[in-house]
């Protein structure tokens, strides 16, 4: 297969690092699989984070070890006001430190006027639609759309089926992957998207200039299967037992 391009969320970054960060066990476990498997040169993939997701996981690291009064954080960690040792944070730090390096696992992407412009043509989609039928829906944050505005520039750059968006975000696979591509294009018309695409030079609109996503708390295996040729990823560097899925 080629190369897949995979554009990271702080979402499944951090639980790569901390476990603890996530009550959902497939979060960590598929981010570690994808991760090694990539730094371990078994699976042909390059990493992209932007310096706004960076900052993200720094400051949940800080969180985890410092908040013991957020009512989240104390949940997780026992309901006793223990959060992530010092030993652990410090762990934590250190390795994400190391592999955003010259680019050593996460190659950074700065955010530009580029990305800024590109919102055009998620956010309105995003305000747009509550798109879930029932509960009490809210739309995304401007640091979850501006991720989707840098994935349409590497759709650009290396092809929708090349590029894929990894989160554990729900809204943000629904908003991405689906109600943007999806739109009829009256709507699109009448969100100026249309006008927008060809303005940022990214072609007509059409769903292809939108990335897929991967959702790793809630996708199948098939989806993983789908998405990277074969699941679970060999992750070591010589033969060894696979990991569960």
């Amino acid at each position: 297969m080629p190369a897949k391009y995979l554009l990271w969320d702080a979402s499944v970054v951090v639980p790569y690092y901390v476990p603890q960060a996530t009550r959902n066990a497939k979060v960590p476990e598929r981010s570690r699989t994808i991760l090694d498997s990539i730094r371990n040169h078994r699976y042909d993939g390059f990493c992209y984070l932007s310096n706004v997701v960076i900052a993200e996981v720094f400051a949940s690291f800080a969180r985890e070890c410092y908040s013991g009064w957020d009512a989240q954080v104390y949940k997780r960690y026992g309901g006793r006001g223990k959060t992530l040792d010092t030993r652990r944070y410090n762990s934590a730090v250190t390795k994400f430190h190391a592999d955003i390096h010259n680019g050593a696992l996460f190659y950074q992407v700065e955010v530009n006027r580029h990305h800024v412009l590109a919102l055009d043509l998620i956010a309105p989609v995003d305000k747009h639609r509550k798109f879930y039928r029932k509960g009490n829906v809210r739309s995304m944050g401007a640091s979850d759309l501006l991720l989707g505005a840098i994935s349409l520039h590497l759709v650009k750059i290396h092809g929708h089926n090349n590029v894929i968006v990894l989160t554990a975000d729900a809204r943000m696979g629904a908003i991405f992957s689906r109600a943007c591509p999806e739109l009829n294009p009256n709507t699109a018309n009448k969100l100026n998207l249309t006008q927008r695409a060809e303005e940022l030079t990214l072609g007509p609109w059409r769903p292809e200039i939108y990335p897929k996503v991967l959702d790793l708390q809630r996708c199948t295996v098939p989806e993983l299967e789908g998405a990277f040729g074969f699941w679970p990823l060999k992750t070591r560097k010589t033969r060894g037992k696979r990991p569960k899925a």
